[in-house]
């Protein structure tokens, strides 16, 4: 019988992060889990509620913007997740987004191809590749150039994990969609709008839709795409593409009570988002709605997973059972209370909470 594979993961202190630390640690005939972290206290918050214990864990403290640290860290693995990454909307946080998102990446990618790490999975994003070519976005598409902090960051390390590619460095990118997951250890930007939405009784709603992504199934394709000897590749996993109108319907269905919808047309919401860049261009801070982030939430498109529904061997969690799932977890940890998330949610919390002791 062969020996477990060691597999480092940077970034397990984040929503993506910790879903893969979990589902490596439940394969420990197959992986020997490294971390790269620089905080074990927050790995452990993370990783406490997906049952799994730091003390069953390789970790190798430091920061992935420091190379020596990550060199040291990448030694022995056979191979790498790399789903470290910081998120802000604020355009002044730029330089902070470029450091750890671009030259981190290009640190660890760099790391990982010295140490014939193999495969070498980078968990990018759909916004490197945003506005879509067409109709359907896909993992072909060709990276573009985005104005948000964010996302312009994202696309900077989109090329240099596409150059390693083409250098034969054997790094397999996955590009989830609008993620969503229980267990959030930093409550990420997007189930963060859904909740305050909720406690506001306000809901935007317009004619568009967006891709949402179960992080589990995310987890599960970064775990089949550790074979090695298969060179690079790439994966798109946006999930469901959902309309806003029926998002909304599902959402008050769940929860048993209505959420009050706030129409208005994508026109409109992209006129604001360029008032939104001219105060940002005039002032040098972030608005509330950029014209970027009005394409995003009212252009968005369906993407092509058929590779990584074929990876995975079945079909993507389903809307309902992901915000289902998510509502619940927001209700559980306290992000929603009981009329905000509504008698069947916290019935059914109750009974869990009673199994449970």
């Amino acid at each position: 019988m062969s020996e477990p594979r060691r597999v480092l993961v940077t970034g397990a202190s984040g929503l993506v992060g910790a879903w893969v630390v979990a589902a490596l640690a439940a394969a420990p005939a197959r992986f020997r889990v490294r971390v790269m972290v620089r905080s074990r206290t927050r790995l452990a918050r993370a990783l406490a509620p997906l049952g799994v214990s730091v003390q069953s864990l390789e970790i190798a403290e430091g920061d992935i913007t420091d190379a020596a640290a990550v060199a040291a860290a990448v030694a022995r693995c056979a191979a790498v997740v790399h789903a470290a990454g910081l998120y802000s909307a604020d355009v002044t946080a730029l330089p902070l987004l470029r450091a750890t998102n671009v030259t981190g990446t290009g640190i660890v990618l760099d790391a990982a191809r010295a140490a014939g790490a193999d495969p070498v999975v980078h968990v990018s994003s759909y916004l490197a590749m945003f506005p879509p070519a067409g109709a359907v976005q896909r993992a072909t598409d060709a990276v573009t150039e985005p104005k948000s902090a964010y996302a312009k960051t994202k696309a900077e390390a989109e090329r240099i994990a596409r150059r390693h590619q083409d250098e034969g460095t054997p790094v397999v990118i996955v590009y989830p969609g609008a993620i969503h997951g229980p267990h959030d250890p930093t409550f990420s930007a997007t189930p963060a709008y859904l909740a305050d939405a909720i406690r506001k009784d306000q809901f935007l709603v317009n004619e568009g839709g967006r891709p949402y992504v179960d992080v589990r199934d995310v987890a599960e394709l970064v775990i089949r795409m550790l074979e090695p000897g298969l060179g690079p590749r790439r994966y798109m996993i946006g999930g469901p593409y959902v309309r806003d109108e029926d998002f909304h319907r599902l959402l008050c269905e769940l929860l048993g009570h209505p959420v009050a919808a706030r129409r208005i047309p994508g026109r409109v919401l992209r006129a604001v988002g360029r008032v939104g860049d001219l105060w940002r261009a005039l002032t040098g801070r972030e608005p509330p709605l950029t014209y970027e982030a009005a394409c995003v939430i009212t252009q968005s498109v369906p993407c092509d997973d058929g590779a990584a529904i074929a990876l995975l061997g079945r079909p993507l969690t389903d809307i309902r059972t992901l915000l289902h799932d998510l509502l619940l977890w927001m209700y559980q940890a306290g992000h929603l209370d009981a009329a905000q998330a509504g008698a069947a949610l916290v019935a059914e919390a109750n009974r869990l909470q009673q199994q449970e002791n």
